[in-house]
């Protein structure tokens, strides 16, 4: 089984820290896609109005980072530590 961690703000929008899928090994769009065909919160955070992945969350795989548009060719199995989270988007701090 493979297994999706989950980071906030996901994790408040699903009630979930983790998402299991029974795959060993798959391309990790077709797990995510899995993933969401069984869970409604899950797929209304993760897919757009059209049904495509969303670009706004990021995945670590073993600590290497792709963006959703770049998943077609990861492959993952149930050995590989794989989080779901939301770019954090920063800017200056103004302090008077």
């Amino acid at each position: 089984m493979v297994r999706l961690k989950l980071m906030p703000p996901l994790t408040r929008i699903v009630g979930q820290k983790e998402v299991v899928v029974d795959v060993a090994r798959a391309p990790l769009k077709a797990v995510i896609q899995r993933a969401a065909t069984r869970d409604g919160k899950f797929r209304a955070a993760m897919l757009d109005a059209e049904g495509n992945l969303s670009g706004e969350y990021s995945c670590l795989v073993n600590g290497r980072r792709y963006n959703v548009s770049d998943l077609d060719g990861v492959e993952v199995d149930e050995t590989d530590e794989i989080v779901l989270l939301m770019p954090i988007a920063g800017g200056a701090c103004h302090g008077r």
